[in-house]
């Protein structure tokens, strides 16, 4: 399994077979070619998904039917599949009972077939298509939004397509079930980084999880040697270690690290904003050289942001669900002659993003932030890339997703201790930044590996975000 699909989660895929039940009688083996096809969909989506799906519905009587069905298991999104012209009130029930993404196949197992020789059952098998134009039109009078998936099942995108909506789905479905936290406070006088909490509440049922600083000192006074051998050898196996890192510099890294996963799976926190400033110079240093220690915790699935962004925290945890690893990054600069922007961070980073293993190295100073400790430096993979802002402005009740999908481009990158990237969007850079800029972005972006424009759409439209892409 590819490292970044690791929590990639299963999808329950509620599978509506639709069928028109007069034909049966006048047509012997047209039910029996339906049935076949549908085994091989269900065979293609079990590579994916669990399959949860009533009988064969080909009356309204048996759609009531497999409303109380769905009603009673639940499911992430519901593929409706007919096998040929099928009324509209073989869906209607179903419908308005589930409150899941709906997407309406109309596919079919031929990409052709022969025309002259065919018959009427033959032509039946391949009309389907005929009541997509029908469910779409009686879902719009129902109020509920859906998407057609068009294709044939030789042809790899209808596949794509189909894995990208349901994982969506079932992202939307972790994502609620999730806690976020955040330990001391957000970097001062930045108007962004708050999260309204009351709109945390209305998406995941819960507020924010808030160790204390002291948690994360206690359990640093306790760690044990044992604890540090297992750290130093983790950290080993994780990263290149620079020569400028001393025995010294690795094990307060070390020994924050054991701290950090201590308080952070003690309180079940699935992402986390952090920062303070610290009066003590130990109390400082336990932020200033939380990289290793945070980053680690961000490549087993539990990303941690700096300077208090929960929000952000929030994003890179959606592009791990989505199989996209999720960098921390905000725009470096701007490059006109290339039309490119360089964009990272400091701090922690995913090192589950790095294009080849990832390098430390010795830091005097952080820039606007006191204390010293360990960088990390790596090159993200060529090729396309996800960029995803959550914000809370202009976003309704919940939140909004700003997402556009990039390039990451080869070429020479800053070497200052902090991951960095060249990234070019498909617009000119003044035009895409204003258009970004008016949909209230927070200045942090979660940078995720390849295209889930599908993923992010669906994941939205099964959590109830605004969406919007540039």
């Amino acid at each position: 399994m590819n490292k970044l699909d690791a929590r990639v989660p299963r999808p329950r895929i509620g599978l509506l077979p639709t069928g028109h039940n007069f034909y049966w009688d006048q047509f012997p083996n047209l039910k029996e070619k339906g049935q076949k096809m549908y085994g091989e969909l269900r065979n293609r989506l079990k590579a994916f998904g669990e399959i949860v799906s009533p009988e064969l519905v080909d009356t309204p009587e048996k759609a009531v039917a497999a409303a109380s069905f769905f009603s009673a298991n639940q499911i992430d999104i519901l593929v409706v599949f007919p096998f040929g012209y099928t009324t509209g009130m073989c869906v209607v029930p179903v419908a308005r009972s589930v409150s899941v993404p709906i997407r309406l196949l109309n596919g079919h197992e031929d990409s052709t077939y022969d025309y002259t020789s065919a018959d009427t059952s033959i032509y039946l098998h391949h009309e389907g298509v005929c009541c997509i134009p029908e469910y779409a039109g009686t879902l719009i009078d129902l109020g509920k939004s859906f998407k057609v998936i068009t294709g044939h099942f030789g042809d790899s995108r209808l596949w794509n397509e189909l894995r990208s909506d349901c994982i969506g789905a079932a992202a939307a479905r972790v994502f609620r079930s999730l806690s976020f936290g955040v330990i001391g406070k957000t970097y001062d006088h930045m108007t962004d980084m708050p999260i309204d909490e009351h709109r945390l509440l209305r998406a995941t049922g819960k507020l924010l999880k808030r160790p204390e600083v002291e948690e994360i000192k206690n359990a640093y006074e306790r760690v044990t040697n044992q604890q540090l051998e297992d750290i130093y050898r983790q950290f080993r196996e994780m990263y290149d270690i620079d020569e400028t890192v001393t025995n010294g510099h690795l094990r307060f890294s070390a020994q924050t690290a054991v701290a950090f996963d201590q308080v952070i799976t003690k309180h079940d926190i699935s992402a986390f904003g952090y920062y303070w400033w610290g009066e003590e110079d130990f109390i400082t240093q336990l932020r200033a050289q939380s990289a290793l220690a945070v980053s680690r915790l961000t490549a087993l699935g539990r990303p941690g942001v700096t300077e208090g962004d929960v929000k952000t925290a929030m994003a890179l945890k959606l592009m791990d669900l989505l199989g996209a690893g999720g960098m921390f990054v905000e725009f470096f600069s701007m490059d006109f002659e290339d039309n490119f922007f360089l964009m990272g961070h400091d701090g922690p980073s995913n090192i589950n993003v790095a294009d080849g293993k990832a390098k430390l190295q010795h830091l005097t100073v952080h820039h606007g932030k006191t204390g010293h400790g360990l960088g990390i430096d790596f090159r993200i993979p060529q090729g396309p890339v996800s960029l995803l802002n959550l914000t809370q402005f202009n976003a309704g009740k919940t939140f909004k997703l700003i997402y556009t999908i990039a390039d990451a481009i080869p070429g020479a990158i800053l070497n200052i201790g902090n991951p960095n990237c060249r990234v070019r969007v498909s617009l000119p850079i003044h035009e895409f930044m204003d258009a970004w800029c008016q949909q209230g972005p927070s200045h942090h972006i979660a940078l995720g590996i390849g295209d889930k424009s599908r993923e992010i759409e669906a994941f939205a439209e099964a959590a109830g975000f605004t969406c919007v892409r540039i």
